[in-house]
């Protein structure tokens, strides 16, 4: 029994052959690819600007930057996937700079109230969110955003390493200093200020 509609268990794989079959003049492949990333493109850029309409004229952007480097992307510098997103990165900080305005990050870890929970539990959970988003917004831009593209996006080290341009020990470093400050701050129950 097959687990994947396609017949690569890694949807690096898949990308990296739409991607060649695309190079290649194949449509469809690049409909394919689109597809593929759209969702995770979206989402990314989605995190981090406020209106829909921008959001959904950054995708297009994105992807229309794609086909227009189509012959330029070298496989072994990364996956498709990381390079689609660090166009989508490069959108949205031109997007911020254009508008004069900081990027908004979402929720970092968004805690979700449960649905049978009691009025109260739905309370204490909107508390501990409000604490966590002033927890966060104390942090420097630049670790908000290695916080969102981890845990907001999913990215793996390595992944955030390669869209930064930094090594994978510097990342996780990063990430775990960020982790042990936000923990401090939230049991401390105050925000205070953070250098990385």
């Amino acid at each position: 029994m097959r687990l994947f509609p396609w017949p690569w268990a890694d949807p690096d794989d898949r990308h990296r052959a739409l991607l060649t079959r695309a190079q290649a003049g194949d449509r469809e492949a690049f409909r394919a690819l689109y597809q593929d990333l759209y969702d995770p493109v979206s989402r990314f850029v989605g995190r981090r600007v406020r209106r829909r309409e921008d959001v959904e004229d950054l995708v297009g952007r994105v992807f229309h930057k794609l086909l227009e480097h189509l012959g330029d992307i070298d496989l072994r510098r990364g996956s498709v996937r990381m390079y689609v997103l660090s166009i989508a990165r490069n959108a949205v900080i031109d997007h911020a700079r254009a508008r004069r305005e900081g990027t908004p990050i979402e929720d970092v870890a968004p805690i979700l109230a449960d649905d049978r929970g009691t009025p109260l539990d739905s309370l204490v959970q909107q508390e501990r969110i409000r604490a966590l988003r002033a927890a966060v917004a104390a942090l420097p831009d630049h670790v908000q955003e290695l916080l969102a593209l981890r845990y907001g996006d999913g990215l793996e080290h390595a992944e955030i390493a390669a869209l930064l341009g930094e090594s994978t020990a510097a990342v996780k470093q990063r990430l775990s200093r960020a982790q042990r400050s936000l923990r401090e701050v939230l049991q401390e129950g105050e925000v205070v200020d953070v250098r990385f």
